[in-house]
Parts: C-alpha cells; structure tokens; sequence
C-alpha cells in the first residue's frame, strides 16, 4: 500500500509540475490551424470579392441616379468625352457628391473608383467607361445623344467596368476598344438588329498600362469573381455580366 501510495504521489507531482506542451504537441496544434487556414483562406478572399463586387454594382446604381438627374436637366446624355472640355463622370459626378463644376476633375469622386482593381488608384482616378453610342465623343459635327434615342433603355449598357490603361491606374471614358459581333467598333452605331442577341468578342482583358491610342485599353474589365463586368444600363438598373454574355443589343441603339 505505501509502494502504491508512494507512485500516486509521484505521478500527481509529475503532473502538477508540467505546465507546458511538448513539441510534438504544439507541431500538431501548429499543422492542424495550417490546414483550417487553407481550407477557410479561399472562402474568406471568395466573401471579400463578392462584398467588393456588391460595392461595385452600388457604384453604379448611384451613377445611374447622377446620370437620369443630367438627362432631366440637360435633355440629353453627358458626352463620353470633348476633347479639352468635359467626360461623362464629371458631368455625373457633380450630381454624386462631387464638385458642382462639370469643368473640373474635382466633380469625380470615389463613386467612379472600381473596388477590385487590379492596379492601385493614386488619387481619385475612373475605373469605368461609358457606351461611345450613348455617352458620345462630343466633336464640331457630333452631338449628345437624347434619351429617346434609346429604344431599349433597360437592355442598353450606359457604364460598365473598364480596362485600366495607364499607370496610374485610370481607364479610358469611353469604351472604344470594343467591337459588335461582326468586329466592327462599337463607336460606331451601325449595329443590325439581325445580330442583337450575338455575343461580342471578349478583348483583352488584363489592367496594365496601355499605350494612349491603343484601342485595347479602352475593353471590358472582367474583374469581379466568376469573371463578371459590372454594367449600369440605361433605365438605371446595375447588373454582373458574365464573360462572354455581353451582345449586340446591350451596345447598339440603333434599333
């Protein structure tokens, strides 16, 4: 009884005295919080996406309300672009909290900064551009266009995400890079309706600095997870396109 008595008393001082792991114990703590963050990392970066995704589509929604408040005043769309005068977003932009000068860079806020970029923003730059058909290049013999020219409002994209062209990180105004169906620039409006419900080629579709005249810089940006463009359409409604799903009908107006 004393033997027995004695041991219980060693192994209960053994066992107060051990205040730590051992080795082996913390490699296997070690590996299996390794493994819990490789399973968890891709749905935390997948959740992180779609809140910057759901920011994005809110973006627009807002410039969608700028843009309807511009066409009530004015009687038409802003310009994509006049050369040394304006571009859409500032037109839009002094109705979203920017300064009330159409003139000015300052009328653009963060509204027109893409969450998911892919190259940083230094300052406040455009991460997206508009439908050369509707937001036109304003010239001496071209004109805005009036808001009913636009037969299908809620099927015709008026802003979508854009390719980054430059260094730091801004995109073109409008989107002149990309072609219809039959490869033609959509700067043009000499779409056929035959061809509405065609797709469009996807053009390049990587943010990196572009040379200025390089029609490859002004494309679609699919940017947002399962590879989506956010696009504000006419009737000011926002929606994710998938890859590939842009058509001839969401770029021409012309029928």
């Amino acid at each position: 009884m004393f033997i027995c008595h004695s041991k219980k008393v060693r192994l209960a001082a053994f066992r107060k005295g051990r205040t730590g792991f051992t080795l082996i114990e913390l490699l296997v703590v070690i590996g299996i919080i390794g493994i819990l963050a490789g399973l968890l990392l891709p749905a935390l970066n997948s959740a992180r996406e779609k809140g910057r995704a759901i920011k994005c589509l809110n973006n627009e929604k807002q410039m969608g309300v700028g843009l309807i408040l511009y066409a009530d005043d004015y009687g038409y769309y802003p310009p994509g672009r006049e050369a040394n005068v304006t571009q859409w977003d500032l037109c839009v932009g002094m109705y979203a909290g920017g300064k009330g000068d159409m003139l000015s860079t300052e009328a653009r806020t963060a509204l027109f900064m893409c969450p998911s970029v892919n190259l940083r923003n230094k300052g406040v730059q455009l991460n997206y551009s508009g439908n050369p058909n509707i937001c036109k290049e304003v010239t001496p013999t071209i004109g805005p266009a009036r808001p009913d020219s636009v037969r299908r409002p809620s099927e015709s994209i008026v802003v979508a995400d854009s390719v980054q062209y430059s260094a730091d990180g801004s995109s073109h105004a409008i989107l002149w890079g990309v072609n219809g169906s039959g490869g033609k620039p959509v700067y043009w409006n000499d779409g056929v309706e035959a061809n509405a419900s065609s797709a469009i080629p996807v053009g390049e579709d990587k943010d990196k600095a572009y040379e200025t005249a390089d029609p490859a810089g002004a494309n679609f940006r699919y940017r947002h997870s399962a590879k989506q463009v956010t696009a504000l359409f006419a009737d000011g409604h926002a929606a994710h396109i998938h890859k590939g799903k842009v058509l001839d009908r969401n770029l021409y107006t012309n029928y």
